[in-house]
């Protein structure tokens, strides 16, 4: 995997563990899933320069330094903390020449990376600090013992190894500082997410958050993914299938007590969204 950027270094790497995993062509598209896993201990200066590679790589750091160029950004990345670099971009990394890095990393593929990497690491960037470095370890641990034992199942293990992954990623003690919401925009989701009844045009919630209504799209496609109608839209869609569930409310009532025009635009959103129609996914939830 390394290999030195210094030709008189007499300080060769040790590979603690490499392993690796073909995914069948399903699993690709499927499930998130790992091409290549290991455990290194990296020479000074050893590293890795490439236009780009197939999936994800995430390198953790145990001990030493060393650095990371993404594009343009380069970022120094200590003991404690991880790196998710993109695959499709240009990348490159290497062990720091006085103190080299012992790192444990894997290659992860799946269906849509670069919005995954979005909605776990938001703007805060590719760099995280991990709050407890022995539930990564074990983790790491974990994806090893799995990777090691490829009898049937294991995309099927793999992907449920990853998502908690991911989970360990956006909990609360590592996400706060990367995902805290800007406070107009955390002040208008809630009134929102409260009453999301109400009519809502771009000018009430330009006046709720005190912003424009630019630096308004600007904010919820920063930080939440969608525009503020779609984010608006999901939370009547959610109201309304707990009045189906918890009320008899007819459909034209709920249409209106969730602040969608009638029944009909409340049913064509529904349908877009849920793929079913309301009636149909009201009785099949009901007899469930």
């Amino acid at each position: 995997m390394y290999e030195t950027r210094m030709a008189e270094n007499s300080i060769t790497a040790v590979t603690r563990l490499s392993l690796y995993h073909l995914p069948d062509a399903a699993a690709r598209y499927l499930f998130l899933t790992v091409l290549r896993a290991g455990w290194i201990d990296a020479a000074p200066g050893g590293g890795i320069a490439r236009p780009s590679c197939p999936g994800d790589d995430v390198l953790y750091c145990l001990s030493g330094r060393g650095e990371v160029r993404i594009g343009g950004d380069q970022l120094r990345i200590a003991p404690g903390q991880l790196v998710w670099i993109p695959g499709d971009q240009p990348h490159e990394h290497w062990a720091d020449l006085a103190d080299p890095w012992s790192v444990m990393w894997f290659r992860m593929q799946g269906p849509d990376l670069p919005l995954l990497r979005l909605r776990i690491l938001g703007q805060g960037g590719p760099r995280v600090n991990i709050a407890s470095g022995a539930e990564m370890i074990a983790w790491f641990q974990t994806l090893f013992s799995v990777l090691s034992d490829q009898r049937p199942g294991v995309e099927v293990r793999l992907n449920a190894v990853l998502a908690r992954f991911l989970e360990l990623l956006s909990g609360p003690a590592n996400s706060e500082a990367r995902s805290l919401l800007p406070a107009p925009l955390d002040r208008l989701m809630k009134q929102m997410m409260d009453q999301p009844e109400a009519p809502w045009t771009a000018e009430d919630m330009a006046r709720v958050a005190r912003l424009s209504h630019s630096q308004l799209r600007r904010l919820f496609h920063q930080h939440v993914g969608v525009t503020p109608r779609s984010f608006l839209r999901n939370q009547r869609l959610v109201r309304a299938q707990r009045l189906m569930q918890e009320s008899t409310l007819s459909l034209k009532q709920i249409a209106e007590a969730t602040g969608f025009f009638d029944a009909f635009h409340f049913s064509r959103e529904f349908k877009r969204a849920v793929g079913q129609s309301p009636a149909v996914w009201r009785i099949a939830e009901w007899r469930g």
